[in-house]
């Protein structure tokens, strides 16, 4: 059967492109489109783009591409009732919607390939995009056939070291979608909303002297040395506050739990509070950072080590980024690594580790090739 697959997102855009496949789909264009020129048909060449108007779209505007596969690729404007009327054009000639996250997954040699792909039409910033395409270019699927054969001969104490390598890069990989959440958390009128707004390098957060002015969790999505980050600005803590602001601090200490980094921000005029300890112990990866600099007047006691920063002034910010980038991301894979990169494919890995290392060597094999059978 004949198949339609748009390929460009839904939505307004520029261009839209559209891809029809399969026996005789030529034909099909043969009626809905009209080559501009004098020349007309005898201009279509597989690989060069023809400029024309669709029959069925009140002549509509379109650049056709046939390729070497005779399947077809339309590029018209970006608008959502360009492309629709394209599609319904083929659908009345009885070809066959099909999605482009369906068509990438029947034209991958394996689930990884697949999951690449797809992975890759979300990528954030380029540096993620380059490990995901190490990834489509075989160095995944190449470890883990390396340690199926590994297997096969019997070589378990190699196999669990290629296996243990590849588990500890899971942690970075699930990263690659999601990005890093980094959350801010302090006392109200620590600077918080200044750090964020700081970072972005635009007024995200609302900033005024007034203490509490935070009370929900607010979100923003950044890119530090090419790695997405969220920012998360939340309430500030201190007790005795009312049911509105307990309920913030208590959306806040959640969302620090279940971030990458926590940035405990301490107004460096005042002193360094028993209760700031607590905080700082209550989570695993803390970097503290002493704001308002410019305010310290005199000595105000020990404090742990930290990041100064003026926000306002964006002092130190720079300084900062490189902090959250160090302690969130960690370190960055060498080119060509292989990374897991999907929750499945990190289950499937920790379950292989175990099985090895319980002996069970042809139950990890037949695992293992789970990931690599074809999509």
């Amino acid at each position: 059967m004949n198949r339609i697959i748009p390929l460009s997102a839904a939505g307004y855009s520029a261009l839209a492109c559209l891809r029809a496949e399969g026996r005789g789909t030529q034909n099909i264009l043969e009626r809905l489109f009209q080559p501009g020129g004098a020349q007309g048909w005898n201009r279509l060449r597989a690989g060069e783009p023809v400029f024309g108007h669709w029959k069925q779209a009140d002549g509509e505007e379109v650049v056709v591409s046939i390729g070497s596969d005779d399947a077809i690729e339309i590029q018209c404007h970006g608008g959502i009732l360009s492309r629709d009327l394209l599609v319904e054009s083929f659908l009345a000639e009885g070809c066959e919607l099909v999605s482009w996250k369906d068509w990438i997954v029947q034209n991958s040699v394996n689930p990884i390939e697949a999951a690449a792909k797809r992975a890759l039409t979300e990528a954030k910033t380029h540096r993620v995009a380059m490990i995901l395409i190490d990834q489509l270019r075989g160095a995944l699927q190449n470890a883990i056939q390396t340690i199926i054969d590994r297997l096969i001969n019997r070589n378990s104490s190699s196999a669990i070291q290629v296996l243990e390598k590849l588990t500890l890069q899971s942690n970075f990989g699930k990263h690659l979608k999601s990005g890093w959440s980094v959350a801010l958390i302090g006392s109200p009128n620590a600077g918080k909303s200044s750090l964020i707004n700081a970072i972005l390098g635009y007024q995200r957060s609302i900033v005024l002297s007034q203490p509490g002015t935070t009370r929900d969790l607010l979100t923003a999505r950044t890119a530090l040395e090419g790695w997405p980050i969220e920012l998360v600005d939340t309430a500030g803590l201190r007790s005795g506050g009312g049911p509105l602001e307990t309920k913030g601090m208590t959306l806040a200490l959640q969302q620090a739990s279940r971030s990458d980094l926590v940035l405990l921000v301490a107004d460096a005029s005042c002193g360094w509070t028993e209760e700031q300890d607590q905080w700082r112990s209550q989570f695993e990866n803390v970097l503290v950072v002493h704001n308002k600099q410019d305010l310290i007047q005199h000595h105000q006691g020990d404090r742990p080590d930290g990041v100064p920063t003026v926000a306002i002034a964006s002092n130190g910010v720079q300084q900062l980024c490189e902090q959250i980038v160090l302690r969130s991301v960690g370190r960055v894979p060498a080119h060509g690594v292989a990374v897991p990169f999907t929750p499945t494919q990190a289950e499937v890995l920790d379950a292989a580790l175990d099985l090895v290392k319980s002996s069970k060597l042809n139950d990890a094999v037949e695992l293992l090739s789970s990931l690599l059978h074809e999509a």
